[in-house]
């Protein structure tokens, strides 16, 4: 996997052997940064569930000022400090769980990419991206990539679903705070 486009473009971005972890399809990150554009430059961006960290790596590597990595699995964690080598140090990582890191948060971010495993049961996402409303900065965005199987419902009055892409077996939904 390479990062598709910016500072850092054809940069490889190593992934691990392991059946938990499924890195995004180029073309579902393509479309994704694609939809983020204009919102990138300059952003503070949170990578929920972040595996080897492309979504954020990509992110930086387009201009977002700052990202934190959350991931609980220290193999990840050790790939996700590998691919970061050749950045400033304009990142940090947390090795926790997504839920005990929404549960001490108070930092705010422009764009949360949350990936969670595509096994969890939707009701459980469902609660998670009510909770990530109160990280979010007005106007805000949630990248929430799901099974294309998934009936993910958005359970706040805050946050309201703008668009809808499907990529193989990839549903994904970008979210925005109201």
């Amino acid at each position: 996997m390479r990062i598709i486009s910016g500072t850092h473009k054809g940069q490889n971005i190593l992934t691990i052997n392991d059946s938990k972890t499924r890195p995004m399809m180029g073309v579902a990150r393509e479309g994704i940064f694609s939809s983020l554009q204009f919102q990138i430059a300059d952003s503070i961006v949170l990578d929920l569930y972040a595996g080897s960290g492309s979504m954020g790596i990509e992110a930086l590597s387009r201009g977002a000022k700052y990202i934190t990595f959350v991931e609980s699995s220290d193999s990840c964690v050790k790939i996700i400090n590998k691919n970061l080598k050749k950045f400033e140090n304009n990142y940090n990582i947390q090795n926790m769980t997504v839920d005990k890191y929404i549960s001490n948060a108070s930092d705010k971010f422009n764009i949360i990419f949350y990936d969670p495993p595509f096994d969890f049961e939707d009701s459980k996402i469902s609660s998670e991206l009510s909770r990530l409303e109160n990280l979010l900065e007005e106007s805000g965005i949630i990248v929430c990539h799901r099974h294309i199987k998934s009936s993910t419902v958005i359970n706040s009055k805050n946050l309201e679903l703008y668009k809808e892409k499907l990529y193989g077996q990839s549903r994904i939904l970008l979210i925005k705070k109201l």
